[in-house]
């Protein structure tokens, strides 16, 4: 009978170890403010609650993380909505996990009013080129122009360094979090334009992918663990921030001290996709601007 008890017990240790595989995680990005809550999930230990232990991956771009998911090198990638259903259009298979952010982080800045964006040159910096190109080409439709009558640029170092330089007279893809920070100083010579004020269908910023390999119970666990964090850094923000700081005191910048409490209150999560009717209306303009076909 001991024999079986001690059989029993060491079936439970290995079972509890079974998540404790580490997870890669590949960010859309290196890592920055907008990552807090899995930052915190790791800090306050709230993954290892749920028996998951995760590695967090710096990326190049929203695409990267979600290549190496399909291709099986990652187990997660965080990347944003449109790239989601671009890729899986694509057929790469990327389980949908959950939402962190679900509105647009981007913004359009320019010196100029829209009207006036004829012969201008615009800046961008996104590896979602495809996603980027049809938003500018929405912005412009709007205005009666064609990708033609402007001088777009690729911005290979800083779009807000760019548009601050006069390197260019406007820019795409810019977060409103860094752009309210950075531009503070000169907000009065710029028009700052959120994309869901210029045509652009809703979506989320971020969300979680999945290699099918990833357990529902997996899924739930993440879930579970980011809703904790959220939680956190919504009634506790001072003691998150020196959280975050201290395991990456590269990050404690003037910068990111003034959007730590703007990106807080962005944080949510919930279902992918979040909002079904958002979700129907962003397929139909991928759609018709020949991003996906399904």
């Amino acid at each position: 009978m001991k024999f079986f008890f001690r059989l029993f017990f060491i079936s439970l240790l290995f079972l509890g170890k079974v998540h404790a595989r580490p997870l890669k995680l590949t960010l859309e990005w290196l890592l920055n403010p907008h990552h807090a809550p899995l930052v915190i999930a790791i800090t306050q230990g709230y993954f290892k609650e749920e028996g998951l232990e995760i590695q967090l991956i710096p990326a190049q771009g929203s695409l990267e993380g979600c290549i190496q998911v399909a291709a099986g090198v990652a187990d997660l990638a965080l990347t944003n909505e449109p790239q989601w259903l671009i890729q899986q259009d694509k057929g790469l298979v990327l389980e949908p996990v959950l939402t962190l952010i679900e509105q647009p982080l981007e913004v359009f800045i320019s010196r100029v009013p829209l009207k006036e964006l004829s012969g201008k040159r615009i800046g961008h910096s996104s590896s979602g080129v495809g996603f980027s190109a049809c938003v500018l080409k929405q912005i412009l439709e709007n205005q009666g122009l064609r990708e033609q009558n402007i001088i777009a640029v690729h911005t290979k170092y800083g779009l807000i360094p760019a548009l601050l330089s006069g390197q260019v007279d406007a820019i795409i893809n810019a977060y409103r979090t860094y752009a309210a920070a950075d531009l503070e100083p000169h907000r009065q010579g710029f028009y700052i334009y959120p994309y869901e004020q210029l045509g652009i269908p809703l979506f989320a910023a971020q969300v979680i992918v999945a290699h099918p390999s990833v357990s529902q119970e997996t899924k739930r666990a993440l879930h579970r663990a980011l809703t904790k964090a959220c939680f956190f850094l919504k009634h506790h923000p001072d003691q998150a921030w020196q959280q975050f700081i201290h395991h990456y005191p590269e990050m404690n910048t003037q910068t990111n001290q003034k959007i730590w409490p703007i990106i807080l209150a962005l944080f949510k999560v919930g279902p992918l996709p979040c909002n079904l009717e958002q979700h129907k209306k962003l397929k139909d303009f991928l759609k018709c601007y020949h991003l996906i076909k399904n």
